[in-house]
């Protein structure tokens, strides 16, 4: 696979990561995207080598237990000349064992 931009597989975290918190009905659930991601994904708030990354963060408001998804469209392997970001390893760091 080529990388002929790797600007083109920058993702702005704050966009990829949304946050839904559930209440006791699904209609009271609030979904938002997060206004910084620095202190999991860096000053730039940039998460290298992906296309159409999505990183869902559900908690039970209830319990606040957390459910963590992550998925893309395409993803460049570390050997393409990017250093790729793993968002399992980044968001494990901050989430409780069971989240993931």
């Amino acid at each position: 696979m080529a990388t002929a931009d790797p600007s083109a597989w920058a993702v702005d975290s704050n966009e990829a990561l949304e946050l839904t918190l559930y209440g006791p009905s699904a209609s009271n659930s609030l979904s938002f995207h997060p206004e910084f991601t620095y202190p999991l994904f860096g000053e730039a708030e940039t998460i290298y080598g992906y296309k159409g990354l999505r990183i869902k963060l559900d908690f039970a408001g209830w319990d606040m237990r957390g459910y963590l998804k992550v998925s893309w469209q395409q993803k460049l392997e570390n050997s393409a000349g990017v250093q790729v970001d793993d968002v399992l390893e980044i968001m494990k760091e901050y989430l409780p064992e069971g989240s993931i």
